[in-house]
């Protein structure tokens, strides 16, 4: 079995995935792949219009801000 990314052998390699459609990849191969094609998990950023790409901008922000908040909340001690 090769990997459908880069044709070499996978089997016995210890980081390999199934691409549904495609076939097995190596982890490697298939992050470098997801990367240049801007793909996040299911998420394709290339299709997603200016408005939408904005908003999950905005989304991420709020969620970065909210765990440094807990980060910082959680590190203060009261001794009574």
């Amino acid at each position: 079995m090769r990997c459908c990314y880069c044709e070499k052998n996978v089997v016995g390699q210890s980081e390999v995935v199934m691409i549904a459609g495609e076939g097995p990849a190596h982890r490697s191969c298939y992050d470098r792949h997801a990367l240049s094609q801007r793909q996040f998990g299911s998420l394709n950023l290339q299709r997603l219009d200016d408005q939408l790409l904005n908003e999950l901008k905005e989304l991420v922000l709020t969620e970065v801000n909210a765990r440094k908040k807990h980060l910082i909340d959680d590190d203060i001690e009261l001794f009574a």
